[in-house]
Formats: structure tokens, sequence, C-alpha cells
């Protein structure tokens, strides 16, 4: 599991995550780690954090499996990366497409968490 981290963007003193994360193990390429993200109980995201490319691939557990790299094997729609190292200045350009599909698709305001603790909640939900 990953404890070091090229975090560029840190929550303010006093910020607590709004979601709850939960290990699941290597994923299943052995590239990353996983970890399913919840909000008040309801399963929302997994999280594959790669260490070698410094992202977070999200995928979400709210859409039904789909068929992957030409059926060869099922997993959950991707509906964004993030980038751990990104800026202030770029974290609003990698996140709101993940907000947006929760928002839109499944009607998860995510209770008006904003594009920079978004970021933060994901990249603490990794232990980054």
């Amino acid at each position: 599991m990953p404890k070091d981290s090229n975090r560029a963007v840190f929550p303010p003193v006093g910020w607590r995550n709004s979601f709850e994360s939960e290990y699941v193990g290597p994923d299943r390429f052995g590239n990353g780690q996983m970890y399913n993200v919840s909000l008040h109980g309801l399963p929302l995201m997994r999280l594959i954090y790669d260490a070698r490319d410094d992202e977070i691939t999200v995928r979400c557990l709210l859409c039904d499996q789909q068929e992957q790299a030409g059926g060869r094997y099922q997993d959950y729609r991707m509906i964004g990366i993030v980038s751990v190292n990104a800026t202030a200045l770029l974290v609003p350009m990698n996140v709101p497409r993940i907000m947006k599909h929760l928002a839109d698709v499944h009607d998860e305001p995510l209770a008006g968490i904003d594009d920079m603790d978004f970021f933060n909640c994901l990249l603490d939900c990794c232990e980054l």
C-alpha cells in the first residue's frame, strides 16, 4: 500500500475526508493498488493508484460492469484519471468530469463537496 506521495496540493489544517475508503488489494494487472470508496455507506468509486505514473484511475461502482479489453474481462466504467502531483491550477481540469458523472448520471451531488476537497478526498482515500 502506498505511503509516500508526490502530492503537490494538501488540504488545509483541520480538513476532514468526507469519504470512507477500504483497501481492496492490488489491481488485476499488478500495476496499482485498489480502494473502494463510499459516501454515507453508498459505494461510489473504485480508485486504482498507479505509483509508476503517479495517477489515480477512477471507476464508477454505481455503473454496471462492462466488457473491457475486447471482452477479456469485466470492470466498472472508468470516469476519470487524477494526477497525484497536480497543482491547484490543474485540479479543476481533471476532477470536474468525475464529479459531473456522479451528479448527472447517478444524481449524486456529493453533499456540496467542491473540486479541491474532492481531489484531497481521493488522495486521502489512497493514503497519499
